[in-house]
């Protein structure tokens, strides 16, 4: 809910129902107010694949923190390291099984400012234990241009316009819909969940309000088939 409507002073529940889809999974509908005085519906359905254990809870909420502090520490573990290292979003690795590869852009100053700039090095991590497999290389990379290409002035413009509840709200969220992504692309020799498409565009919708767009590219370099698959998949929800 923070993720979509922000500051909670500007709505409000108003009433609350669950109803059964045609393949008897259960949807809460709640109905929200605006300070506006419009109301809408927000729709809340359980997943057709939930491995949710109540005796082994997991909250994937926190998993990309959990991801970006992984990284993070091995990173530093292992040199050559900049001081302004930045873990971002996890992806696929294309280079080990079921394993994802955490771009490492680098935070500094330039002449331009304070900016984000594209990443040197990559980290691996299994999944879904998030046991360090190894640092590489980014793509790409020219360890003889330093610095790096300038992606944009960090932290994102954009997220200064927002309430900070709505951006906790928009990671938590977009770290549980990511989480789905990446397990249905490690089991993808099974069926595809239902909602997998909405997962896919609503990932990527958050993932472009919390980063830079010229970090975009590097996510399709470190596996340009995940890239693809994203793409088709997520057109599928429009």
């Amino acid at each position: 809910m923070l993720s979509r409507f922000g500051d909670p002073a500007t709505w409000s529940v108003v009433s609350q129902r669950i109803q059964q889809t045609p393949d008897l999974r259960d949807v809460e509908y709640v109905e929200i107010e605006l300070t506006s005085g419009e109301r809408t519906d927000v729709r809340f359905v359980t997943a057709d694949d939930d491995p949710f254990d109540p005796a082994e809870p997991e909250d994937t909420t926190i998993f990309l923190d959990a991801v970006m502090e992984a990284a993070t520490a091995f990173a530093a573990a292992n040199p050559p390291h900049h001081p302004g290292t930045l873990a971002r979003f996890p992806v696929p690795s294309e280079r080990y099984e079921r394993t994802l590869a955490v771009p490492m852009p680098v935070l500094a100053v330039s002449a331009s400012g304070r900016g984000l700039f594209a990443p040197p090095r990559f980290v691996a991590l299994g999944f879904p234990s998030l046991q360090a497999v190894g640092v590489g290389e980014f793509p790409g990379f020219d360890p003889e241009t330093w610095p790096p290409p300038r992606l944009g002035d960090w932290p994102p413009p954009n997220l200064a316009e927002l309430h900070p509840l709505q951006v906790q709200g928009t990671i938590q969220r977009f770290s549980a819909c990511w989480h789905r992504v990446l397990r249905a692309w490690f089991d993808r020799d099974g069926p595809l969940p239902v909602d997998l498409a909405a997962d896919i565009a609503q990932s990527l919708s958050y993932r472009a309000m919390l980063d830079l767009p010229g970090i975009s590219p590097y996510y399709d370099r470190l596996n340009p088939a995940f890239a693809k698959w994203v793409a088709r998949i997520g057109a599928e929800a429009h």
